[in-house]
């Protein structure tokens, strides 16, 4: 049952129990779970707004995904340090160990957090105004249409597949060490022409994925439909773990998943979206420590050794949070980044590096040269919050969590107006599940994902369209509501 004024009572609410377990702790618990709570506080209060604005959990927005993302990148290892006795244990990330940071001197670093997150949420929420999406309501294309998009996919799949045969570099290639370090090499040995095109293309043929789960989903009110939508994530999520490879693609395929049924199918309820989004995290942390050990009697052994156990086990969280730390203290040391490092922004956007008259290099590979680990294969991530140590710090944080937050309400407006377009909800539902990207890397990186990825696609179907005239959409999904 619907009522009024929900984010003024639920943020009091959770205000109070925040406070209440605050006098429960010692300063040192204090001084770690006060930021945790803060930027808990945060979501919960954009989420509630949201909510009394649409009268519907807002779960398909753009803006409410990526202040999600950015809290869970920041909360995460507060609990990493937490478990282990408010230390970073001998399981956490190599640089946290050796910087012996005390919970007072966390909590003071973690206030950039909070600025970059109340900085997003004040102007997402001021910028996004009124937006109702309703459930259903989309033009999908009809068989011509995923004709297309079929052949698209199945071309880009026979090209990689073309590529391991002739040079052995696979980008579906296991962690495992060695398996890892032949694809490393593989990868070096291509021409550096060859590569870049590889890589888009692989973001391309990504989206294609995509359209085609989006297309399945929009027709799982059938049983069959349903039985092949549940076989496919079922054979992606087998895939990954035989070959102890990356998650990043099972994971974003099953939020898109979730994300598609909701906005084509049936709203989800809030009690399947806390226990779904529950067991995906903890299917990410489980089988990013699974997939480093030989076995799972070797990894018990290892968590044995630690105070929290899997709570304290290193993490892509940690790998950001260890990374600005680590840059904040080179940078009190003197290390000073070439002027290409405070465009990272848009680095990835410049014209190809053969035609340009300097290195075009990313921040992330910036830092792997300065602490010596560039070649080595270990990808240690940047972090918005690293950008910004190196730049303005605290005022370029706030800067920064302003800018997107604008940007993003504009994408979401201008969404709400085209809701109904195939394309136009592929697109929108692919910023929604990258966004983490602008926490993860740097504020504006989800413009390459524009430039580099959505655009050649949207150029690749259209040719299509052109080349196969015989296009039809079919008629929209039956309209139901999501109040």
């Amino acid at each position: 049952m619907a009522f009024k004024n929900r984010a003024f009572i639920v943020t009091i609410v959770a205000i109070a129990i925040f406070a209440f377990a605050l006098t429960l702790m010692n300063a040192d618990e204090c001084y770690v779970a006060a930021p945790a709570f803060f930027c808990i506080l945060l979501v919960l209060w954009l989420a509630m707004t949201l909510w009394d604005r649409d009268n519907a959990i807002p779960l398909f927005d753009i803006g409410l995904l990526c202040a999600t993302a950015t809290c869970l990148y920041t909360i995460y290892p507060l609990v990493n340090y937490w478990s282990d006795g408010l230390q970073f244990g001998p399981l956490s990330d190599y640089r946290l160990q050796a910087l012996q940071i005390t919970p007072a001197e966390l909590a003071v670093f973690h206030l950039r957090h909070i600025a970059y997150l109340g900085s997003f949420v004040l102007a997402y929420s001021m910028m996004r105004g009124r937006n109702t999406v309703a459930t259903g309501n989309i033009v999908m294309p009809g068989r011509g249409g995923l004709y297309i998009l079929v052949a698209a996919f199945i071309a880009l799949t026979c090209y990689f597949l073309v590529l391991q045969s002739f040079t052995g570099a696979s980008v579906y290639s296991s962690y495992e060490a060695e398996e890892s370090a032949n694809s490393r090499a593989a990868f070096a040995s291509l021409p550096l022409l060859l590569l870049q095109i590889s890589g888009k293309l692989a973001a391309i043929h990504f989206v294609l994925q995509l359209a085609l789960l989006l297309f399945v989903v929009s027709r799982s009110r059938q049983p069959r439909w349903r039985w092949v939508l549940f076989a496919w994530l079922s054979l992606q999520l087998g895939q990954t773990i035989l070959i102890k490879g990356g998650r990043t693609g099972l994971i974003l395929s099953l939020l898109s998943a979730g994300l598609y049924y909701h906005r084509l199918v049936r709203p989800l309820t809030l009690r399947f979206l806390c226990i779904s989004g529950s067991l995906i995290i903890s299917f990410f942390l489980f089988f990013g420590l699974y997939r480093a050990h030989t076995d799972i009697g070797a990894m018990q052994s290892q968590l044995a050794s630690s105070q929290g156990g899997i709570l304290s086990a290193g993490n892509e969280f940690q790998a950001l949070l260890g990374t600005a730390l680590d840059v904040q203290k080179n940078i009190a040391l003197g290390s000073s980044p070439p002027w290409i490092v405070y465009l990272n922004d848009i680095v990835n956007i410049l014209p190809p590096q053969q035609v340009l008259p300097f290195t075009k290099i990313a921040a992330a590979e910036w830092y792997l040269q300065d602490v010596g680990l560039s070649g080595s294969g270990i990808g240690l991530m940047w972090g918005v919050i690293a950008q910004s140590i190196i730049g303005f710090d605290w005022v370029e944080l706030v800067i920064r969590g302003a800018v997107l937050g604008s940007l993003l309400a504009w994408v979401h407006r201008w969404y709400v107006r085209r809701s109904s377009g195939f394309l136009e909800t592929l697109f929108y539902s692919y910023l929604c599940v990258k966004t983490y990207y602008t926490f993860r890397d740097t504020t504006l990186s989800i413009l390459t994902n524009v430039v580099w990825e959505m655009i050649p696609c949207y150029l690749l179907l259209k040719l299509g369209v052109a080349i196969a005239p015989e296009l039809v959409v079919s008629a929209p999904p039956k309209l139901t509501s999501n109040r």
